[in-house]
């Protein structure tokens, strides 16, 4: 191995919400010889990325935010994209992450060298870095997913995706089309309607949307917040209890609890949409579970306004005007809106990883992402990931489940220095067994059903989410079981 520009006992990637807690975790076991490499110019991930009109989380506040963390100054419960970034800023400098971070770094590849039980990282200006460990926090929501539409290279006006906004393009008065209409969808499109002068909305499969009932927390909620603690705790322990006993349950294959929120959601769109043909459109034909499950309190009302269209013809192309459709219309646009998501099954791709024996991690998984307990891969030896596969939700907070990582991540961590072993890996045949019986459980989830989702690859394989409840998660995480991994000193 070549000689490294610098040198860190742990190497971070990505300062989203999962490598900013791995951090502050490393320093509580004191563990201070890391570095975090983002690519961004500030921290916060996702939360940096998406500054789209009307973002937030579709988690409430106080459950999206670190359990050893409580904030007091949420101003809603669900509270736009800026306070959550403000909010990932102020843990990086309470913890003193500060000086560990590594901002417009981006990392272009992680290579492990056999001989000396290190990892290699070239950054994209041509740097390197060596590190006993990687932790890689890049999660599932990074790269954002633009279709390869025909034409698109002739539309004359402007285009982009949601996760990319153009803030230099005033869209009053425009003649907007948004393709998509999901998460990200769902929450700028009211916003584009109120200053729009066409609107035309792009869907392939309809959603279930149930009302977010989203509210400010008055001054005196918040000053009780600050002054009782204990008072926030049990606001936030009341959202987890609900979502983790109801929306749980709808996400089972066989369920009591999923006509109830079917019905929750049909009430909901009967509110809003009066049109028949309209709410036909908006009414999905997959049970309710297999994709995800929106909020919104705004959403469906956007359809009522003038010049806002729903368009179920599947899109044939894009020509210099505008966007072209089955139903032989092309409507204008002068802006084209991508409000299609991520590339979610090719997670960890913004990096190449190559492991033991030069194989690389997009080889190791040519038949879909998996991984132990969703942080450890067998063949990358000191390497772990946060927020990896199978272990997203379709009902709870992903900070949750990530502090459950992350506690078992540092404890090898801990492990792999303390004993100054020269490789901690996981065991290729408790790997192969474990995903075996994790496919087994998802089986029995409604994220097998017949719809597209990006829960799953393109062989339908469910690679995303975990099939139990974040409880269940947090017991399977507890501690790591070291016979479980091969160790070389």
């Amino acid at each position: 191995m070549s000689k490294p520009d610098f040198e860190h006992a742990v190497a971070i990637i990505g300062a989203g919400m999962s490598g900013i807690c791995m951090g502050i975790q490393l320093r509580k076991r004191g563990i201070t010889d890391f570095v975090i490499l983002e690519k961004s110019p500030d921290v916060g991930g996702t939360w940096h990325d998406n500054t789209y009109p009307g973002a937030c989380c579709d988690v409430p506040s106080v459950l999206y935010s670190f359990s050893f963390e409580p904030n007091p100054d949420w101003s809603r419960r669900y509270s736009p994209h800026n306070e959550i970034k403000a909010y990932f800023n102020r843990c990086v400098d309470k913890y003193g992450l500060r000086s560990h971070l590594k901002l417009a770094t981006a990392v272009e590849s992680a290579d492990y060298d056999d001989d000396s039980g290190h990892w290699l990282l070239t950054l994209a200006d041509g740097r390197t870095l060596r590190s006993r460990a990687v932790v890689s926090g890049l999660g599932q929501l990074n790269l954002p997913n633009t279709p390869e539409l025909p034409g698109a290279e002739s539309f004359e006006g402007s285009q982009f995706h949601s996760a990319r906004w153009d803030h230099s393009i005033d869209l009053r008065d425009k003649r907007i089309a948004v393709i998509g209409n999901a998460a990200s969808a769902l929450q700028f499109i009211p916003h584009l309607a109120r200053q729009a002068k066409s609107l035309n909305v792009y869907q392939r499969s309809a959603n279930y949307v149930i009302k977010r009932n989203d509210a400010p927390y008055s001054p005196a909620q918040r000053r009780r917040f600050a002054r009782f603690p204990w008072l926030q705790k049990l606001h936030r322990l009341a959202i987890y209890l609900t979502n983790e006993f109801f929306l749980y349950r709808v996400m089972r294959r066989r369920s009591i609890a999923r006509p109830l929120l079917e019905r929750m959601s049909r009430k909901h769109l009967e509110e809003h949409i009066t049109d028949a043909t309209v709410r036909s459109a908006f009414t999905p034909d997959y049970p309710a579970g297999c994709k995800r499950v929106l909020v919104s309190d705004d959403y469906y009302q956007s359809f009522n306004r003038p010049g806002v269209e729903l368009v179920t013809s599947p899109i044939t192309g894009i020509d210099s005007q505008g966007v072209l459709s089955e139903d032989g219309v092309s409507r204008p646009a002068d802006v084209i809106i991508y409000g299609t998501g991520f590339k979610t099954s090719e997670m960890l791709s913004a990096v190449r990883f190559t492991g033991a024996a030069g194989v690389g991690l997009e080889a190791a998984w040519k038949d879909g992402a998996e991984a132990y307990r969703g942080v450890c891969v067998a063949g990358f030896p000191n390497f772990f990931m946060l927020y990896g596969p199978n272990t997203n939700l379709g009902s709870n907070s992903i900070i949750f489940m990530v502090e459950s990582q992350v506690n078992y991540v540092v404890r090898c961590i801990d492990k792999l220095l303390s004993h100054q072993l020269a490789s901690l890996d996981v065991n290729a045949d408790v790997m192969r067994q474990y995903n075996a019986r994790m496919q087994r459980e998802l089986a029995d989830t409604v994220w097998v059903a017949r719809c597209d989702s990006w829960y799953k690859n393109d062989a339908g394989k469910v690679v995303n989410n975990w099939p139990h409840s974040t409880l269940a998660y947090w017991w399977h995480m507890r501690a790591p079981d070291f016979t479980d991994f091969d160790m070389q000193v």
